[in-house]
């Protein structure tokens, strides 16, 4: 995270003082510290845990090593069964369209999150954002929206050249907060303004990134077939046919 988003996640923590917290995506631990050290329990996911990443250093933390698309929605149906709600959330796991948009979803679907501060990692992404895009935002619990409460980047040289990265969103669920009278609301998106500066900056299509709607269908495409990848994975004759696999595998490494 960059100082600004640091600094916003900090105060945000420092105001609210949750009793119960969730990460989503932890990476070396550095945000889930300070997610830790403002809360009472912090429920922390991620594909795979890097080494000391533990209830050593963490000992308020309850760790969920695995797929957070299964695990999220299973831990909180059990703290919704308890009785209990989460005060706020930051979700910086999956990066993939569909991914933050089940991240999100799962969050609100559920009754833990009836008053709840919901932080969004990289929203000036283009596939985060079309994720987030793709959530319903109206619903009656959410009361307030800011994809830019913290803007991101556009990044130059690197494995990172010329993306978009980086940026805060703001979802608020259950809190009092009065909106901007209607004539003071931004007539613009980050995202857009970004990707225009982007282009001013490359020859001529040269790093033209898909709109929407587009990276949307690619996020479905690759859905589907990591879905039939799967399937056939599982299958008889893939099971039967490993050994064969194997014994290519070595002729053409020997």
């Amino acid at each position: 995270m960059s100082l600004g988003e640091r600094s916003a996640l900090e105060g945000i923590l420092a105001a609210i003082g949750p009793a119960v917290a969730i990460e989503i995506g932890t990476l070396q631990g550095g945000s889930l510290e300070r997610v830790a050290a403002h809360s009472g329990v912090v429920h922390s996911f991620d594909l795979r845990f890097q080494a000391g990443v533990d209830s050593n250093r963490f000992p308020n933390v309850v760790f969920h090593e695995g797929d957070s698309h299964v695990l999220l929605r299973e831990t909180l149906a059990e703290l919704a069964g308890a009785g209990t709600k989460v005060d706020f959330a930051l979700v910086d796991g999956d990066h993939s369209g569909p991914g933050v948009r089940q991240d999100l979803e799962d969050l609100l679907s559920s009754p833990c999150t009836e008053r709840t501060v919901i932080l969004l990692h990289d929203t000036l992404n283009e596939r985060v954002r079309a994720g987030i895009r793709e959530v319903d935002l109206s619903r009656n619990k959410v009361t307030h929206v800011e994809l830019d409460f913290v803007v991101g980047q556009l990044w130059g040289g690197g494995p990172f050249d010329h993306d978009l990265w980086g940026g805060l969103g703001l979802v608020l669920t259950g809190w009092d907060v009065r909106p901007a009278p209607k004539e003071a609301r931004p007539l613009y998106d980050a995202a857009d303004v970004f990707a225009t500066f982007r282009r001013t900056l490359a020859d001529r299509g040269a790093i033209e990134r898909p709109r929407y709607g587009q990276l949307a269908e690619l996020e479905r495409q690759l859905g589907d077939a990591r879905a039939a990848m799967r399937l056939m994975e599982r299958s008889l004759s893939w099971r039967l046919t490993a050994p064969l696999r194997r014994a290519k595998g070595a002729v053409r490494r020997s």
